[in-house]
């Protein structure tokens, strides 16, 4: 007699596994005003999930979204998953561009640690 300790898990459920926790490492990211423009855009699908006193303060950014609100929302809608794809596209690039901005400014960064240097001699 042969005994399975555990049972056979199937492919379709191990890639939907791993596109959930994909999204959850996403949003995870978004910033708190993403998250309130998140409670603005999809307020009618909020209150499927919580009070419509949070989803108001939500709204008005006086808390803030758990990621896993967020997430129960992308679940069930495809218009916040791409929702969620696009805001964190735009929050990456003005992140590199001020990445970008800061490298092309390290000269100067440089050149003032110098002259602090200079000052406390």
């Amino acid at each position: 007699m042969t005994v399975v300790a555990n049972p056979p898990v199937h492919r379709e459920d191990q890639e939907e596994e791993k596109v959930i926790a994909l999204f959850s490492q996403i949003i995870e990211r978004l910033s708190k005003q993403a998250r309130e423009e998140f409670a603005n855009t999809f307020d009618e699908d909020l209150r499927q999930t919580i009070s419509l006193v949070a989803v108001s303060k939500a709204k008005k950014g006086k808390i803030h979204l758990s990621d896993r609100t967020i997430l129960n929302v992308a679940l069930v809608n495809s218009l916040a998953r791409r929702w969620i794809l696009r805001k964190a596209k735009e929050e990456a690039y003005q992140t590199l561009e001020t990445i970008e901005t800061l490298e092309n400014k390290e000269p100067i960064v440089e050149q003032l640690l110098k002259e602090e240097e200079v000052e406390e001699e």
